[in-house]
Order: structure tokens, then sequence, then C-alpha cells
């Protein structure tokens, strides 16, 4: 008997397998399945190679699956999204016991072990998901990139760019962040960032987010102007916590996880979100979650097939 995990996301996508102890048997990473990147038909490909990929690595068959949970990313925003995905879901994992969330679910399974509380994403895009005791649910944030997902990779890439030109032009002060950037992308000549942005990389959600990497450099390096990036991006977690703890009436003490790669960019994110917890008398617990999305996704399949979690789940599953 075996328990299935599907953690999506807008870059990479990983593909968890235990059995009835939580023992990992097998995980496999893929690129990204958020539909609006590539589309229906591309996503039933992608997770049907890699349905088929993991049973061969782990000899088993489909049947052998108990259960599957799969965060698919845009999930339960359109309902046109939500039938494509649907459909695409179904294709491949027909006869198999699934159950499809948002891709912010399973970090909250992950950062949580599913008690109350938040988990917060910031990877390429951005969305914050909370549960309380009663098993209500609600999320904030993730409206797609352009429109939403604030305090984001991508948003944060975005800002970067426009901050650079803004310097190379001057309009604001050049500071390090010119140079770390142009070193980064071997850039040689003035308006070489409009050929890199728009020709060579499309202007790709993913390659845009990549520029989020320049912003923790510039800040490592002193540069009050990307600091501030950082602490805009905190303000804007904030909100998402504010909202979920209102929405939820979370309980105080409440426990607050967070994943995805704006987080590694440590306390330039981190202390000014505490900052602000602290400053407007919200009582939570900010954690680094001890588990990854993909885990939360295989113990959400775990549970859904009428299990419960042992204490020790963590070590158990690591």
């Amino acid at each position: 008997m075996y328990f299935l995990g599907v953690d999506g996301g807008g870059t990479k996508t990983k593909y968890l397998l235990i059995d009835k102890e939580l023992k990992v048997i097998e995980e496999i990473e893929s690129g990204t399945t958020h539909i609006h990147q590539i589309g229906k038909e591309k996503l039933i490909q992608v997770l049907n190679e890699n349905l088929q990929l993991i049973c061969e690595k782990s000899s088993i068959n489909k049947s052998e699956i108990e259960y599957a949970f799969l965060g698919i990313p845009g999930y339960g925003e359109s309902k046109s999204d939500i039938e494509d995905i649907d459909h695409s879901v179904n294709e491949v994992f027909n006869g198999i016991n699934y159950s499809i969330g948002n891709d912010s679910v399973v970090g909250w399974a992950a950062g949580t072990g599913c008690r109350e509380g938040v988990n917060i994403v910031a990877g390429t895009g951005s969305i914050a998901y909370g549960r309380n005791k009663e098993g209500n649910e609600a999320r904030c944030g993730g409206w797609g990139p352009g429109i939403g997902d604030d305090a984001s990779a991508y948003w944060i890439g975005l800002k970067v760019l426009n901050e650079y030109t803004k310097q190379k032009d001057g309009r604001r002060e050049k500071t390090v962040l010119v140079d770390i950037l142009e070193e980064k992308y071997d850039i040689k000549e003035y308006f070489e960032i409009v050929d890199i942005v728009f020709n060579r990389l499309k202007f790709s959600r993913t390659h845009i987010a990549k520029f989020s990497e320049i912003a923790y450099l510039a800040a490592a390096a002193g540069c009050d102007v990307c600091i501030n990036i950082f602490k805009e991006a905190a303000k804007e977690l904030f909100f998402h916590i504010k909202v979920l703890k209102k929405e939820l009436n979370l309980a105080d003490g409440f426990l607050v996880s967070y994943s995805g790669g704006v987080f590694k960019s440590g306390d330039f994110i981190l202390n000014p979100l505490k900052e602000m917890l602290k400053n407007n008398n919200i009582d939570c617990e900010l954690i680094e979650p001890k588990l990854k999305p993909w885990h939360g996704a295989a113990l959400l399949a775990y549970l859904l097939s009428d299990n419960e979690l042992p204490e020790n789940y963590i070590e158990l599953i690591k």
C-alpha cells in the first residue's frame, strides 16, 4: 500500500511516494505543472510521464497506490482552470483514489503538520492558506502574475529590473545592484538588459523570478534599495497573515509556517515580518517548516486514506 504526494509549482514539481509506515520509497522532480504556463495537454503529458516514472523506479504498479494528493498551482481560482485541471488529472490518475488542492495546501500540511495555522508560499508566485481547528479553510493572495502574487520572486524580480533601469539612466542614484546584475548576466552594452529580458528570456515568469536572487545579493552587499524591497515584500506577507487570522478566527499562538524561494533571503524577509506581527499584536509562532511541501502532499494522501499521523511522523517521513 503506497501513498503519492505531488507538489506542483510554477518552476518545478516534486513527486513523493511513501508506504504505510511513512517511509519514503521514491521521489522525483520535473518541471512546472502550472496550467497557464504549459496548457492542458502538456499537463496531462507531464503528469503521466512522471507517474509512470515513479512507479517504474519504485517497481510498483499504478494500482498499488492507495491514495494520491496533488497540489496544483492555480487550482481553485478560475472555473475553467478547475475544469481543465480536473480533466487533466483524471486522464492520468483514473483508477486511483485522489484529491486535488491548490499547491498552498501542501505547504500548510508540511509546515503545520495539518494543525491549525497558516502557511505562506513566496516562490515564483505567492499565496497564503490557512485552516482552523474546525476544519474551515481560507486563502489570501495568489491572484497570479501581473495582477497579484505580491512578495513573490516574480514580483521582486520585476522590482529589481525596474530599479536597474532607473539607476542605469540616472533617475535613481547608482548602487551595487547595477554591478551585481551586470556581472551576473554578463552585460556589456547599455540597453542589453532589454534583449536579455524580452528576447533571450522571453519575459518568462520563471526567468523573471530568478532576478529576485539579485535583490538578495545586493541586500547582502548593503544595498538599501534592495533591503527595502524585502521590507515591502514582508509587509505584503504580513497582510496575508492578518487577513487569515481574522477570517478563520485563529486562536492566539497559531502556527505560521513559510515556504518558497523568497525565504532563502533569510533575515532580510523574516526580521521585518516578525517586527510587523509583533507591532500589530498578532500572537503567532513563525516557524520554518521541518518538512518540504512534497512531504505535506504525501501526508495528506496518507490522512485522506483514513489514517492518523503518529507523533513521530516527521522522523518517519524524512
